[in-house]
C-alpha cells in the first residue's frame, strides 16, 4: 500500500478529530445526527476512490470543491438511488465537516463557503398522517388487563399517547424522570443533543403509571433503572424498539376490523 502523503495525513486526522471528538462534544448528543455525519464522510470517500479514482492516502483539501461535492450529490441521486431528502441529509453532514475544517485551519474556508452554495433540491412533504381519537380509544382498549405484559402495554400507550414523545425518548425514560407526587404531575423527557422537556401529565396517565411503578418497581424504585425494561435483562437493560412494533402491529391487527383508521403497520410515531 502506498504511503500516505503528508496532506492525506492531515485530513484523515481532521476527519478522526471531527467524528470521534470534536462532534459528540461540541455538536450533539444524538448517536443518529453522528452516525449520519459518519456515513456521509465515508460514503464520500467511496465516491473520490470508485468514481474519481483518488485513494485515501492521495487525498488533497481540493478534493472537497464544490464541484466534487455537486457530482458527489448526483452520484448519491443517480448511482445509489438516495432520495432527494437523503442526498440533503447528507450534503447537510458534509457542510457540518467542512465549517469545523474552515474553523481549524482558516485556509481552507472556502471549501465550507463552497459547499454552504450548493442548493438543496426542494423536497415535498408528505401528509403526516395520525391516529383519530377514536382510534387511540379503540387501541388502548386492546392490551389484556389480566396479564401482566398487557398492563405494561396499557401504560406504556397511555404515555405515549400523553407525551407525543418520540418512541426512543420513552425507551431512554428513567423512573426518576417522573414526577407523580404534587399538584401537578410530570415528566422529564431528554430529546436530542440532552435536552431537557417538561410535559405534564393528566390524572388518567397518571394513575395508570402509578400502578404500573408499584407492580413493575415496588414500592421502593430504583430512580436510574429503565421505566420500560426487558425482562431478559432486568430493570437496567431498556425494552427494544423491534418489541414494542410487535406489540403495537398485533393491536392494529385486532382492532383494524372495528376501525379501519387504525393502519396494519401502526408504529409509535403515529401517536
Amino acid at each position: 500500500m502506498k504511503k500516505p502523503t503528508e496532506e492525506a495525513f492531515g485530513i484523515a486526522r481532521y476527519i478522526h478529530v471531527f467524528l470521534n471528538e470534536y462532534a459528540p462534544i461540541h455538536l450533539t448528543g444524538s448517536k443518529h445526527t453522528l452516525k449520519s455525519y459518519r456515513t456521509a464522510l465515508f460514503l464520500y470517500m467511496v465516491f473520490l476512490e470508485g468514481v474519481k479514482g483518488i485513494r485515501s492516502e492521495s487525498l488533497k483539501f481540493d478534493c472537497f470543491s464544490r464541484t466534487s461535492i455537486e457530482e458527489w450529490i448526483s452520484w448519491l441521486v443517480n448511482t445509489r438511488k438516495c432520495s432527494d431528502n437523503t442526498a440533503g441529509n447528507r450534503l447537510a453532514s458534509m457542510r457540518v465537516f467542512l465549517k469545523y475544517l474552515g474553523s481549524r485551519d482558516v485556509s481552507h474556508l472556502y471549501l465550507y463557503q463552497g459547499a454552504a452554495g450548493i442548493p438543496k433540491k426542494r423536497v415535498i412533504r408528505k401528509k403526516v398522517k395520525i391516529l383519530t381519537k377514536d382510534a387511540i380509544r379503540i387501541l388502548l382498549r386492546a392490551p389484556d388487563n389480566s396479564s401482566k405484559t398487557g398492563r405494561r402495554n396499557l401504560a406504556f400507550m397511555t404515555l405515549l399517547y400523553s407525551t407525543a414523545a418520540r418512541l426512543d425518548e420513552l425507551l431512554d425514560m428513567k423512573v426518576g424522570q417522573l414526577h407523580l407526587s404534587g399538584n401537578k404531575p410530570f415528566a422529564n423527557i431528554i430529546g436530542k443533543g440532552n435536552k431537557v422537556r417538561t410535559l405534564y401529565l393528566l390524572p388518567k396517565t397518571v394513575a395508570h403509571l402509578e400502578k404500573y411503578l408499584l407492580e413493575f418497581h415496588g414500592e421502593t424504585s430504583e430512580q436510574d433503572a429503565y421505566l420500560f425494561y426487558s425482562r431478559n435483562t432486568g430493570t437496567h437493560g431498556k425494552m427494544s424498539q423491534p418489541g414494542i412494533n410487535k406489540f403495537l402491529k398485533k393491536y392494529a391487527a385486532e382492532c383494524h376490523e372495528e376501525c379501519p383508521d387504525i393502519p396494519l403497520n401502526l408504529h409509535a410515531h403515529l401517536f
